[in-house]
Protein backbone atom coordinates (compact mmCIF):
# COMPACT_ATOMS: atom_id res chain seq x y z
CA UNK A 1 0.00 0.00 0.00
CA UNK A 2 0.84 3.81 -1.13
CA UNK A 3 1.48 6.09 1.73
CA UNK A 4 -0.70 8.61 0.14
CA UNK A 5 -3.23 5.86 0.18
CA UNK A 6 -3.06 4.98 4.19
CA UNK A 7 -5.19 6.76 6.19
CA UNK A 8 -4.27 7.89 9.44
CA UNK A 9 -7.20 8.43 11.97
CA UNK A 10 -6.71 11.76 13.52
CA UNK A 11 -8.67 9.92 17.17
CA UNK A 12 -7.97 6.01 17.37
CA UNK A 13 -11.28 3.97 18.45
CA UNK A 14 -11.03 2.13 21.90
CA UNK A 15 -9.67 -1.04 21.46
CA UNK A 16 -9.79 -4.25 23.27
CA UNK A 17 -8.37 -4.61 26.85
CA UNK A 18 -4.85 -5.97 27.09
CA UNK A 19 -3.91 -7.73 30.44
CA UNK A 20 -0.87 -10.04 30.02
CA UNK A 21 -0.78 -10.41 33.77
CA UNK A 22 1.13 -7.24 35.17
CA UNK A 23 3.68 -7.49 37.76
CA UNK A 24 2.66 -4.05 38.68
CA UNK A 25 -0.05 -2.29 37.96
CA UNK A 26 -0.27 0.04 34.71
CA UNK A 27 -0.90 3.14 37.01
CA UNK A 28 2.23 2.63 39.41
CA UNK A 29 4.77 1.56 36.23
CA UNK A 30 3.82 4.93 34.45
CA UNK A 31 4.24 6.69 37.30
CA UNK A 32 7.84 5.07 37.36
CA UNK A 33 8.45 6.41 34.33
CA UNK A 34 7.15 9.92 35.21
CA UNK A 35 9.24 9.73 38.23
CA UNK A 36 12.20 9.30 35.85
CA UNK A 37 12.88 5.74 37.56
CA UNK A 38 12.90 2.25 35.01
CA UNK A 39 9.56 1.06 34.93
CA UNK A 40 9.18 -2.58 34.66
CA UNK A 41 8.22 -2.32 30.93
CA UNK A 42 7.30 0.50 28.34
CA UNK A 43 4.27 1.82 29.48
CA UNK A 44 1.67 2.75 26.76
CA UNK A 45 0.61 6.06 28.43
CA UNK A 46 -3.07 6.84 27.37
CA UNK A 47 -4.08 2.70 28.33
CA UNK A 48 -2.33 3.08 31.82
CA UNK A 49 -4.13 6.63 32.35
CA UNK A 50 -7.90 7.09 33.13
CA UNK A 51 -9.32 10.57 32.37
CA UNK A 52 -11.43 12.50 34.75
CA UNK A 53 -12.94 15.28 33.43
CA UNK A 54 -15.14 18.48 35.47
CA UNK A 55 -18.13 19.41 33.53
CA UNK A 56 -17.61 22.94 35.20
CA UNK A 57 -14.63 23.55 33.39
CA UNK A 58 -15.50 25.27 30.75
CA UNK A 59 -11.95 27.29 29.72
CA UNK A 60 -12.34 24.49 27.01
CA UNK A 61 -15.49 24.57 24.46
CA UNK A 62 -18.39 23.72 25.96
CA UNK A 63 -19.52 21.25 23.04
CA UNK A 64 -16.65 19.08 21.29
CA UNK A 65 -18.50 17.82 18.74
CA UNK A 66 -20.67 21.39 17.32
CA UNK A 67 -20.43 24.83 16.98
CA UNK A 68 -20.08 26.25 20.50
CA UNK A 69 -18.78 29.20 23.10
CA UNK A 70 -16.75 28.95 26.25
CA UNK A 71 -16.97 30.87 29.72
CA UNK A 72 -15.27 33.56 27.92
CA UNK A 73 -17.64 33.74 25.79
CA UNK A 74 -15.27 32.54 22.68
CA UNK A 75 -16.81 31.54 19.45
CA UNK A 76 -15.89 28.37 17.80
CA UNK A 77 -16.47 26.99 14.42
CA UNK A 78 -16.85 22.62 13.92
CA UNK A 79 -14.32 21.64 11.16
CA UNK A 80 -16.28 18.07 9.96
CA UNK A 81 -12.67 17.45 8.46
CA UNK A 82 -11.02 17.66 12.03
CA UNK A 83 -13.76 16.65 14.23
CA UNK A 84 -13.03 19.46 16.72
CA UNK A 85 -14.15 23.09 17.35
CA UNK A 86 -11.66 25.82 15.97
CA UNK A 87 -12.00 29.23 18.05
CA UNK A 88 -13.11 32.23 16.09
CA UNK A 89 -10.58 35.16 17.61
CA UNK A 90 -11.79 39.27 17.54
CA UNK A 91 -12.83 39.36 21.00
CA UNK A 92 -9.93 42.28 20.97
CA UNK A 93 -8.42 44.30 18.91
CA UNK A 94 -5.21 44.22 20.71
CA UNK A 95 -4.03 43.13 24.39
CA UNK A 96 -4.06 46.87 25.42
CA UNK A 97 -7.79 46.07 25.77
CA UNK A 98 -7.71 43.21 27.90
CA UNK A 99 -8.34 44.66 31.17
CA UNK A 100 -11.50 46.83 29.85
CA UNK A 101 -12.59 43.69 28.00
CA UNK A 102 -12.54 40.70 29.25
CA UNK A 103 -14.80 39.09 31.66
CA UNK A 104 -13.43 36.83 33.92
CA UNK A 105 -16.17 33.80 34.95
CA UNK A 106 -17.66 33.70 38.36
CA UNK A 107 -16.62 30.33 39.13
CA UNK A 108 -18.78 30.33 42.05
CA UNK A 109 -21.32 29.90 39.59
CA UNK A 110 -20.78 26.76 38.17
CA UNK A 111 -21.27 23.21 39.63
CA UNK A 112 -17.73 21.84 40.63
CA UNK A 113 -19.37 18.51 41.85
CA UNK A 114 -20.98 17.93 38.64
CA UNK A 115 -20.31 14.42 37.58
CA UNK A 116 -18.94 13.06 40.64
CA UNK A 117 -22.02 10.88 41.45
CA UNK A 118 -21.20 8.84 38.36
CA UNK A 119 -17.11 8.47 38.23
CA UNK A 120 -15.66 5.57 38.99
CA UNK A 121 -12.27 5.66 40.01
CA UNK A 122 -9.75 2.68 38.87
CA UNK A 123 -6.83 2.27 41.49
CA UNK A 124 -5.28 0.45 38.56
CA UNK A 125 -5.01 3.40 36.38
CA UNK A 126 -3.08 6.71 36.64
CA UNK A 127 -5.31 9.63 36.49
CA UNK A 128 -5.35 12.74 34.64
CA UNK A 129 -7.09 15.76 33.13
CA UNK A 130 -6.34 17.93 30.29
CA UNK A 131 -5.71 21.42 30.93
CA UNK A 132 -5.58 23.26 27.76
CA UNK A 133 -5.82 26.91 26.65
CA UNK A 134 -2.66 27.88 27.79
CA UNK A 135 -1.33 30.95 28.13
CA UNK A 136 -0.10 31.70 24.70
CA UNK A 137 -3.11 30.27 22.82
CA UNK A 138 -5.63 32.01 25.51
CA UNK A 139 -4.18 35.33 23.80
CA UNK A 140 -4.28 34.35 20.43
CA UNK A 141 -8.32 32.79 20.99
CA UNK A 142 -8.68 36.57 22.08
CA UNK A 143 -7.13 38.50 19.30
CA UNK A 144 -6.10 37.60 15.48
CA UNK A 145 -3.21 35.34 15.29
CA UNK A 146 -0.94 38.10 13.34
CA UNK A 147 -1.71 40.65 16.05
CA UNK A 148 -1.00 38.09 18.75
CA UNK A 149 2.73 37.74 17.55
CA UNK A 150 2.96 41.20 16.98
CA UNK A 151 1.72 42.76 20.29
CA UNK A 152 4.14 40.01 22.43
CA UNK A 153 6.69 42.60 20.44
CA UNK A 154 5.13 46.19 21.02
CA UNK A 155 2.94 45.50 24.10
CA UNK A 156 5.09 43.34 26.02
CA UNK A 157 4.18 44.90 29.11
CA UNK A 158 0.76 44.54 28.51
CA UNK A 159 1.07 40.76 27.52
CA UNK A 160 3.02 40.13 30.52
CA UNK A 161 0.22 41.39 33.25
CA UNK A 162 -2.30 39.65 30.93
CA UNK A 163 -0.72 36.03 30.82
CA UNK A 164 0.35 36.95 34.93
CA UNK A 165 -3.62 37.51 35.72
CA UNK A 166 -4.52 34.10 33.05
CA UNK A 167 -1.75 31.95 35.38
CA UNK A 168 -3.69 32.81 38.24
CA UNK A 169 -7.41 31.85 36.67
CA UNK A 170 -5.41 29.21 35.50
CA UNK A 171 -4.07 27.89 38.92
CA UNK A 172 -7.81 28.66 40.56
CA UNK A 173 -9.09 25.95 37.88
CA UNK A 174 -6.90 23.52 39.00
CA UNK A 175 -7.23 23.98 42.41
CA UNK A 176 -11.57 23.17 41.95
CA UNK A 177 -10.36 20.36 40.20
CA UNK A 178 -7.70 18.65 42.16
CA UNK A 179 -10.46 19.12 45.04
CA UNK A 180 -12.57 16.50 43.68
CA UNK A 181 -9.92 14.32 41.95
CA UNK A 182 -6.75 13.91 42.96
CA UNK A 183 -4.96 13.47 39.77
CA UNK A 184 -1.33 11.71 39.18
CA UNK A 185 -0.38 14.33 36.40
CA UNK A 186 -2.31 16.81 34.06
CA UNK A 187 -1.55 17.10 30.57
CA UNK A 188 -1.00 21.42 30.07
CA UNK A 189 -1.38 22.39 26.19
CA UNK A 190 0.12 25.50 25.15
CA UNK A 191 1.27 25.50 21.57
CA UNK A 192 4.96 27.20 21.01
CA UNK A 193 5.36 26.79 17.41
CA UNK A 194 4.93 25.92 14.10
CA UNK A 195 6.37 22.95 12.25
CA UNK A 196 9.30 24.83 11.04
CA UNK A 197 10.14 26.93 13.58
CA UNK A 198 8.94 28.41 16.98
CA UNK A 199 6.44 31.11 16.59
CA UNK A 200 9.13 33.59 18.93
CA UNK A 201 12.32 33.91 20.57
CA UNK A 202 13.63 32.50 23.56
CA UNK A 203 14.08 35.65 24.70
CA UNK A 204 10.35 36.95 24.14
CA UNK A 205 9.40 33.48 25.52
CA UNK A 206 11.76 34.11 29.14
CA UNK A 207 10.69 37.83 29.22
CA UNK A 208 6.94 36.96 29.10
CA UNK A 209 5.39 33.03 29.45
CA UNK A 210 8.27 31.87 31.66
CA UNK A 211 7.23 33.17 35.03
CA UNK A 212 3.56 33.45 34.58
CA UNK A 213 4.24 29.20 33.38
CA UNK A 214 6.15 28.31 35.88
CA UNK A 215 3.62 29.84 38.54
CA UNK A 216 1.63 27.38 37.40
CA UNK A 217 3.43 24.54 37.28
CA UNK A 218 4.83 25.39 40.61
CA UNK A 219 0.96 25.39 42.10
CA UNK A 220 0.86 21.77 40.54
CA UNK A 221 3.42 20.96 41.99
CA UNK A 222 2.36 21.82 45.61
CA UNK A 223 -0.09 19.24 45.39
CA UNK A 224 2.30 15.97 44.42
CA UNK A 225 0.56 16.38 40.81
CA UNK A 226 2.89 15.84 37.74
CA UNK A 227 2.88 17.90 34.88
CA UNK A 228 3.19 16.99 31.04
CA UNK A 229 3.77 19.80 28.78
CA UNK A 230 1.82 19.02 25.57
CA UNK A 231 3.66 21.70 22.95
CA UNK A 232 3.16 21.09 19.23
CA UNK A 233 5.39 22.05 16.81
CA UNK A 234 9.68 22.11 16.51
CA UNK A 235 10.29 23.82 19.54
CA UNK A 236 13.64 22.50 20.72
CA UNK A 237 14.88 25.92 21.29
CA UNK A 238 12.97 25.73 24.41
CA UNK A 239 13.41 22.47 25.92
CA UNK A 240 16.65 24.07 28.40
CA UNK A 241 14.34 26.43 30.23
CA UNK A 242 11.26 23.63 29.94
CA UNK A 243 13.32 20.77 31.52
CA UNK A 244 15.36 22.94 33.62
CA UNK A 245 13.47 26.43 34.55
CA UNK A 246 9.67 25.31 34.38
CA UNK A 247 10.40 21.38 35.98
CA UNK A 248 7.98 19.70 33.72
CA UNK A 249 7.81 16.08 34.13
CA UNK A 250 7.13 14.99 31.17
CA UNK A 251 6.36 15.99 27.40
CA UNK A 252 4.12 15.24 24.83
CA UNK A 253 5.89 16.85 21.86
CA UNK A 254 5.78 15.89 18.16
CA UNK A 255 8.60 14.11 16.22
CA UNK A 256 9.57 17.32 14.16
CA UNK A 257 11.91 17.99 17.66
CA UNK A 258 14.98 15.79 18.49
CA UNK A 259 13.57 13.49 20.88
CA UNK A 260 16.55 11.17 20.39
CA UNK A 261 18.60 14.35 21.60
CA UNK A 262 16.35 15.27 24.39
CA UNK A 263 16.58 11.39 25.85
CA UNK A 264 19.97 11.82 25.70
CA UNK A 265 20.00 14.66 26.98
CA UNK A 266 17.94 15.40 29.59
CA UNK A 267 16.75 11.67 29.80
CA UNK A 268 16.42 11.06 34.03
CA UNK A 269 15.31 14.35 34.00
CA UNK A 270 11.95 14.55 31.76
CA UNK A 271 9.95 11.67 30.05
CA UNK A 272 9.24 11.85 26.96
CA UNK A 273 5.96 10.61 24.68
CA UNK A 274 6.85 9.23 21.81
CA UNK A 275 3.98 8.15 19.21
CA UNK A 276 4.24 4.84 16.77
CA UNK A 277 4.43 5.47 13.46
CA UNK A 278 0.93 6.49 12.13
CA UNK A 279 1.71 5.28 8.51
CA UNK A 280 3.03 1.94 9.78
CA UNK A 281 0.43 1.11 12.29
CA UNK A 282 -2.42 2.04 9.86
CA UNK A 283 -1.04 0.41 7.08
CA UNK A 284 -3.07 -2.74 6.69
CA UNK A 285 -0.60 -4.77 4.41
CA UNK A 286 1.72 -4.73 6.67
CA UNK A 287 1.97 -8.78 8.30
CA UNK A 288 2.04 -9.56 11.90
CA UNK A 289 5.96 -10.35 11.33
CA UNK A 290 6.95 -7.25 10.39
CA UNK A 291 4.51 -5.44 13.14
CA UNK A 292 6.78 -7.00 15.23
CA UNK A 293 9.82 -6.03 14.05
CA UNK A 294 8.55 -2.46 14.27
CA UNK A 295 8.18 -2.46 17.53
CA UNK A 296 11.11 -4.35 18.32
CA UNK A 297 13.02 -1.38 16.86
CA UNK A 298 10.58 1.45 18.50
CA UNK A 299 11.91 0.19 22.11
CA UNK A 300 15.34 -0.50 20.61
CA UNK A 301 15.22 3.26 20.08
CA UNK A 302 13.57 4.82 22.74
CA UNK A 303 13.84 2.23 25.46
CA UNK A 304 15.00 2.46 29.61
CA UNK A 305 17.40 0.41 28.50
CA UNK A 306 19.28 2.46 25.87
CA UNK A 307 18.84 5.99 27.81
CA UNK A 308 19.31 7.26 30.98
CA UNK A 309 16.35 7.60 33.36
CA UNK A 310 13.03 5.83 32.26
CA UNK A 311 13.09 5.42 28.32
CA UNK A 312 10.05 6.77 26.76
CA UNK A 313 6.61 6.35 27.02
CA UNK A 314 4.26 5.74 23.89
CA UNK A 315 1.21 6.72 22.12
CA UNK A 316 -0.20 5.51 18.66
CA UNK A 317 -2.77 6.39 16.48
CA UNK A 318 -4.37 3.18 14.83
CA UNK A 319 -7.89 1.97 13.78
CA UNK A 320 -7.09 -1.50 13.05
CA UNK A 321 -7.02 -4.03 15.75
CA UNK A 322 -4.93 -6.38 14.21
CA UNK A 323 -1.72 -3.99 13.89
CA UNK A 324 -2.70 -2.38 17.23
CA UNK A 325 -3.10 -5.69 19.43
CA UNK A 326 0.42 -6.73 17.53
CA UNK A 327 2.51 -3.88 17.85
CA UNK A 328 0.94 -3.56 21.87
CA UNK A 329 1.39 -6.83 22.56
CA UNK A 330 5.37 -6.98 21.08
CA UNK A 331 6.26 -3.97 23.10
CA UNK A 332 5.10 -5.03 26.52
CA UNK A 333 6.52 -8.69 26.09
CA UNK A 334 9.97 -7.33 24.24
CA UNK A 335 10.60 -4.59 26.66
CA UNK A 336 9.38 -6.22 29.37
CA UNK A 337 12.23 -8.82 28.90
CA UNK A 338 14.84 -5.81 28.42
CA UNK A 339 13.84 -4.33 31.56
CA UNK A 340 13.96 -7.18 33.68
CA UNK A 341 17.79 -6.92 33.17
CA UNK A 342 18.40 -3.61 34.02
Amino acid sequence: MKMSEIKVPVLSKPMEPFDPGYPISPRENLLRAFRHEKPLWMPHQYRSTQFALCPANQDMPRSMSSATDDWFGVQYEFSETFGTPTPIPGMLDDITQWREKVKWPDMDAYDWDEGLDKFSRREDLALATPYGNGLFERLHMFIDFEEALMDLLTEPEDCKDFFMALADHKIEIFHRMYERHHFDYVIYNDDWGTANNAFFSVETMKDLLYEPTKKIFDAIHEKGVMVQFHNCGKIDQFIPDIVEGLGADALEIQSINDIDGIMERYGDKILVEVKADAYIMNDLDKTDDEIRAYAREFVDQYGAHVHKGSGAVFATSCNDPRIFRVFEEEVYHYSRELYSKL
